[in-house]
């Protein structure tokens, strides 16, 4: 399988831990329109620079290779406008399922998308890959992202439907934790300060509301099971299946209880020698009953244990705890 040629787009949090663990598989390939980053320099990991929004470049820089990891996308925190978002967002996957379609040796794609196609208000009962498209469901400022999500994923969906013998598919991910993820996530903020000691601030007006999450460990092993499903299976004798994957921990889980559970970790792996505090933000935003969530909504999995024999995944609250041990094992090591 070392022979098989795999190019993942995106050198990003998601794109490096993928190319880290699949390289022990593939052949892996990077594209990105910056070098490689130092987390990957020293894997032996070949890496080209490309730009995903130009069509001809991409065609020439992927050449022969069997599947396309798409990991680009810009998120909440670095949108600068809305012509970049959409050069990046929908002009990139459309350039990248058009070079698959058009390349013979590739056999398929996998965009990364997101719950957030979803929408993050009014949610109820089981959220199973037919749940629908709701990216109004979601705060103002965070409409361009799930806008960008869920026409990306209906650009996979549509190539996946056309084409016959080629598989495109997707994993709607629930918020990746992980011990390199980024501050700019409710959790990567929480677990910065709560580390330091400093007060953790969820705000009053979104501490309600729901979060799905994954781990980076189920990722990589759910994108390798997809991998070697593209692999293995022929199209035309699978039926029509819409490969479209939910990639999350069944239980969302609610802001304040994040921030709560990220506490109490501290608290108990530090033998209370750190002791953070929960300190709510009032901005002044009312909050309103569509934040919350029912007791009894889930992100449906089934779909992935059937397809890819993916049988349960990380609880959120293990994940956290085994972070904060390693961020604290590192400290420890930092201050001997």
């Amino acid at each position: 399988m070392k022979s098989t040629k795999i190019a993942i787009v995106g050198c990003g949090f998601l794109g490096t831990s993928l190319a880290k663990y699949l390289k022990d598989f593939f052949s892996v390939t990077t594209f990105d329109v910056f070098p490689q980053p130092k987390l990957l320099q020293n894997y032996n990991i070949e890496h080209k620079i490309c730009d995903v929004t130009n069509f001809n470049q991409l065609q020439e820089k992927i050449e022969t290779t069997s599947i396309i990891v798409h990991t680009v996308a810009t998120n909440l925190a670095n949108i600068p406008s809305n012509s970049l978002a959409y050069d990046i967002n929908i002009k990139g996957i459309q350039n990248v399922c058009e070079t698959v379609s058009k390349n013979e040796s590739i056999r398929g794609m996998i965009l990364c998308s997101s719950w957030h196609v979803y929408g993050d208000q009014d949610i109820s009962g089981d959220i199973s890959e037919d749940y629908g498209y709701r990216p109004d469901k979601v705060e103002e400022r965070a409409k361009i992202y799930a806008l960008s999500k869920v026409i990306q994923d209906c650009i996979v969906r549509f190539f996946d439907k056309k084409q016959d013998e080629k598989i495109f598919g997707a994993f709607r991910l629930g918020t990746i934790l992980d011990y390199n993820m980024r501050n700019d996530t409710a959790a990567g903020k929480f677990i910065t300060k709560a580390l330091a000691g400093d007060d953790v601030t969820p705000y009053k007006h979104s501490m309600n509301k729901p979060m799905f999450f994954v781990s980076m460990n189920d990722v990589c092993k759910s994108f390798k099971s997809f991998i070697d499903y593209i692999l293995t299976k022929d199209k035309k004798n699978i039926g029509d299946v819409d490969h479209i994957f939910n990639l999350a921990y069944p239980t969302p889980v609610k802001i304040i209880d994040l921030a709560n559970s990220i506490i109490d970790s501290v608290k108990k792996n530090s033998n209370g020698k750190i002791l953070p505090k929960l300190s709510i933000v009032d901005l002044g935003i009312e909050e309103t009953d569509s934040q919350i969530v029912e007791k009894s909504t889930q992100i449906d999995i089934s779909k992935i244990n059937e397809y890819l024999n993916i049988s349960s995944l990380t609880k959120p609250e293990d994940v956290i705890d085994q972070i904060i041990r390693s961020r604290l094992d590192k400290m420890d090591e930092s201050n001997a």
